[in-house]
């Protein structure tokens, strides 16, 4: 199995394998894919290198809060909620709560007999 930290860091970006085994990322996988339909002409411009730069900047940022921005938990929150589900610890349902303020604290669960453990997002 794979740590959440694994899972989650994986699932802040797009990875595709190609034929070779080649593993690309990020623009150049939505680049491939279009040239693969016969619509590369959508993602040709980010064969310019600076192009291709500023669209995984801004790629990176929609992967990594994604969930956050579309009125969801943080992705590390559902994994970890996933994990403590698949390991018996019960349905949590949301685990994080607003303080009214902007903050938004979350309880993970863990093992029985230890306590859930804050976390802060």
């Amino acid at each position: 199995t794979f740590s959440t930290a694994a899972i989650c860091q994986a699932m802040e970006r797009i990875h595709a394998i190609l034929p070779d085994g080649t593993i690309v990322q990020d623009i150049e996988v939505f680049r491939r894919l279009y040239e693969a339909v016969r619509l590369g002409w959508v993602y040709a411009i980010t064969k310019y290198k600076v192009v291709e730069n500023v669209g995984n900047v801004v790629y990176h940022l929609w992967a990594k809060y994604r969930t956050q921005m579309t009125g969801r938990e943080a992705l590390e929150v559902i994994l970890q909620r996933r994990q403590a589900e698949a390991a018996g610890l019960g349905d949590a349902g949301s685990l994080c709560r607003e303080d009214g303020h902007g903050n938004i604290s979350c309880k993970l669960p863990v093992a029985s007999g230890t306590a859930a453990k804050p976390a802060q997002l």
